[in-house]
């Protein structure tokens, strides 16, 4: 690690008392060519970005609502300061327990436990004052720095008395979210010290920590510590330099503000931090002092503090320890029974060895919509333990089974696939498994364009249903509420929570609403022989926001939005063509907080694009990608129309006025299928969502009108199959419903 550099190493102690204010204002002339200095040092941490703590902003809002707790946490300061007059420093170690909450989608902020265990020895080191870089501490602080007699074990008992490492991973798009409300999963604050990690924050925060006045009473929830991965341990997404981050938001949460205090950011002005041994500061965003920073020229300023932003902290002064410590035996917000011996056995940190637990399955895919005859690799993502063997089964997959942590599978038939994952370690084995984990398109056009789908018919049956988190706010098909009352498409966003109790899940519902991503992709079209072709389909939407633009303190509401993609290799890559937010996604206006339906044809809008189809158009897709807010409301989608003119060409399939009924059709009754013959004999194949052919034929009639009932020889239970109908060198799908 680069070190900050050591600039007052050369005072003279003995020197007189005005030879010593000379030298003191030398060394605040040498802080205006620091960065030169530092240079010459290697400390290069200056280039860093400021450590954005976010706790300002958050408590700027918070004291806004409620201004009693401003003075409950001056109240708490002055009881410190008191405690460490009467007190001191006691040398008893206090030891909390934690946990680290992973929020991730698969992504880098799905850190390793690896990179937990290095935080742990980061946070032990530094409140133990191990670290190595004491030496480089300024001479009027070093006899000030403290060992704060604190440490952390992560624990090995969950709240329910189940074993845990302390880590657990969390899919959720709250990652990208980065709020009080994306703080998932908490565990009892009166026996945890919770930690969330994230992939971002709003405003370029880096992580953030209440005091523990803050989070009294309804506000537990929010107690503990939420930051972004790049700023956990020192190895992985981090790195040396970020490390000490949650060192910082830790101080936050026994009670410390930042050196200048809490309401004001760094270098706006000089402030107290009401600790009595670190002088009023400004705050640095950098290890480099500069004139106008300097609040006294007779003061130098505590920069290498852990509650500075300055990249070069490297200590914790004997006030602050004791404030810490005094906040730590203090029954607000349950902190003093973090320290007991009752919740050490609670949460498992009284063993000498962590026990080894079982792994938690999980897993990923590099995709989730491919071609039939691509490959796709998946991700071994478990957690919580080592995992000794593992055992995957792909369905329709080329291997169908395997025992590498990341194999690659290729699929050579259509349909939806089933995967599975069982890991296993000494203690015992977990399995997962997703029944439609993937979705392998045929290699041909669902259907030929021009083509139009008012989803009043089996069409609408073709299309297909992403939904990441597989949560209840998906697409789905509903009657009698499209345009002109037929059926369409709805994302169904609302959810009464009038009635809902508080800190449950649906409590939390419109507040972790916002991110949350779903779509709607149509069936794959045959556009080689189609010209000028236009895409349109008609949508209806009203918002339970009111803000379209943020203006000052009041921030915009209405940031939900659609983007239309299109992809030519079946949902593989996909490219943007179109983006719908703000007032041009509004139809109806405001929904007023209840189960928004259009009720008429003026609250729908028509979306249109052109796309310049080519030869390799052979099986396109559009997908329709609705990103919520938490004002978000329902959102429908009808008459999905690929427009333009068709080009002259010989198709023996096109010829045949092919026609599959009933459909949808019962168990009980049996498939018809009626079409004109051309010269070659017809393949029929029925296939299931998984691909797996259910029955095959092939029919010799040639050169005349053909009905041919499937003598299945089996009653077909109710679901989605495929009928491939293959004439010659020409082929086509019908999808067949059976209720």
């Amino acid at each position: 690690m680069n070190k900050c550099p050591s600039i007052f190493a050369q005072i003279d102690k003995n020197k007189a008392s005005f030879t010593n204010n000379l030298i003191l204002m030398n060394k605040i002339i040498i802080y205006l060519v620091v960065p030169l200095f530092a240079l010459i040092t290697n400390r290069l941490i200056a280039q860093e970005s400021p450590l954005a703590c976010g706790l300002t902003d958050k408590l700027i809002e918070l004291y806004k609502a409620h201004p009693e707790l401003e003075a409950d946490h001056a109240r708490l300061m002055h009881n410190a300061k008191s405690y460490k007059m009467i007190k001191g420093v006691q040398q008893v170690v206090y030891t909390i327990p934690i946990v680290f909450h992973i929020v991730h989608e698969y992504g880098a902020e799905n850190i390793t436990d690896a990179q937990v265990y290095d935080e742990m020895q980061v946070l032990n080191r530094d409140y133990r004052l191990l670290n190595s870089d004491t030496n480089l501490i300024v001479p009027q602080f070093d006899s000030l720095k403290a060992d704060a007699y604190i440490e952390f074990k992560l624990a090995t008992k969950d709240p329910w008395g189940n074993c845990t490492n302390g880590i657990e991973h969390i899919y959720s798009h709250e990652t990208t979210q980065g709020d009080d409300n994306s703080k998932l999963n908490q565990w009892h604050r009166s026996q945890y010290l919770n930690v969330w990690v994230v992939s971002s924050m709003d405003n370029g925060l880096a992580g953030y920590s209440f005091y523990p006045s803050a989070v009294t009473g309804t506000r537990f929830y929010a107690d503990g510590v939420i930051i972004l991965s790049g700023y956990i341990g020192s190895i992985g997404t981090s790195s040396p330099n970020t490390s000490r981050c949650l060192t910082h938001e830790i101080g936050h949460y026994l009670g410390l503000s930042h050196t200048w205090g809490s309401t004001n950011n760094p270098g706006v002005a000089c402030g107290d931090d009401e600790i009595a041994d670190t002088p009023v500061t400004k705050g640095y965003s950098t290890c480099a002092l500069n004139a106008a920073h300097v609040c006294n020229p007779s003061i130098i300023e505590n920069v290498q503090n852990y509650m500075e932003y300055s990249y070069c902290s490297e200590m914790f002064t004997i006030d602050q320890v004791a404030a810490m410590r005094y906040n730590l035996t203090n029954t607000v917000s349950n902190r003093s029974s973090l320290i007991t011996d009752s919740v050490h056995q609670i949460t498992g940190i009284d063993v000498l060895s962590p026990p080894l637990c079982t792994p938690v399955a999980d897993f990923y895919a590099s995709k989730k919509f491919l071609c039939q005859g691509a490959s796709v690799q998946f991700h071994d993502a478990s957690w919580r333990a080592t995992v000794n063997t593992r055992s995957w089964t792909f369905e329709g997959g080329n291997p169908a089974t395997s025992t590498a942590i990341n194999p690659t599978v290729t699929f050579d038939t259509p349909g939806y696939k089933k995967v599975t994952l069982s890991v296993t370690n000494a203690t015992g084995t977990d399995t997962k498994t997703e029944e439609s984990y993937l979705y392998v398109s045929p290699l041909w056009g669902d259907f030929t364009g021009p083509f139009s789908n008012d989803l009043e018919s089996g069409t609408a049956d073709w299309f297909l249903i992403d939904n990441p988190e597989n949560n209840a706010q998906r697409f789905q098909l509903a009657n009698g509420v499209g345009y002109n009352n037929s059926r369409c498409f709805k994302l169904n966003n609302y959810k009464n929570t009038q009635d809902a109790l508080e800190f449950t899940d649906d409590w939390f519902y419109d507040k972790r609403l916002g991110g949350n991503v779903d779509a709607l992709i149509s069936p794959s079209f045959n556009l080689t022989n189609t010209s000028n072709v236009s895409v349109s389909f008609k949508y209806a939407y009203a918002t339970n926001g009111t803000i379209l633009t943020t203006v000052g303190a009041n921030k915009a509401d209405i940031v939900e939005q659609l983007k239309i993609y299109v992809s030519k290799n079946c949902g593989d890559t996909w490219q943007l063509k179109k983006t719908i937010v703000g007032a041009e996604l509004l139809t109806a206006g405001f929904a007023g907080g209840v189960d928004f339906t259009p009720n008429a044809p003026n609250q729908w809008k028509t979306c249109t694009f052109t796309y310049a189809a080519g030869s390799s158009d052979f099986e396109t897709r559009f997908k329709l990608e609705y990103t919520a807010s938490d004002k978000s409301n329902n959102f429908y989608v009808d008459e999905f129309n690929v427009n333009g003119a068709l080009g002259l060409f010989t198709n023996d399939i096109n010829d045949m006025e092919l026609n599959v009924y009933p459909n949808p059709l019962s168990p009980s009754e049996i498939i018809n299928v009626s079409y004109m013959a051309g010269e070659s004999p017809v393949e029929l194949t029925l296939r299931d969502l998984q691909g797996k052919i259910v029955y095959s034929e092939t029919v010799h009639q040639t050169n005349t009108k053909v009905n041919h009932k499937l003598s299945t020889g089996q009653t077909l239970s109710s679901s989605c199959y495929f009928l491939e109908v293959k004439s010659g060198e020409f082929k086509t799908v019908r999808k067949v419903v059976v209720l």
